[in-house]
């Protein structure tokens, strides 16, 4: 099971770069936010373990100066299939 937005791609944003991502588990309803968000992939939801697109996606946007995703926190890169697909940590891809 996963959900999806409506749209030619998986994902509202079709662009190469990382962008941020609004997520909400279709099961669960939990909500979550990621500044490791891409295109046409999903984020595990650590409840039910079943991979969720995003429905909103943003470009990543430096507010005063600050970057919205917070660098020290760490990603959970076993629930990112972007990570999961490349083999390693998707904040590698330039």
């Amino acid at each position: 099971m996963t959900a999806r937005p409506k749209g030619e791609g998986l994902t509202p944003y079709q662009g190469k770069k990382r962008c941020f991502g609004e997520y909400k588990c279709p099961k669960c309803k939990r909500k979550w936010m990621s500044g490791n968000s891409w295109a046409n992939m999903g984020q595990e939801c650590i409840k039910c373990h079943i991979n969720v697109y995003p429905h909103k996606q943003r470009p990543l946007e430096k507010p005063d100066g600050l970057d919205v995703s917070d660098q020290s926190k760490e990603h959970p890169q076993h629930l990112c299939e972007k990570c999961k697909v490349l083999g390693y940590y998707c904040r590698r891809v330039q």
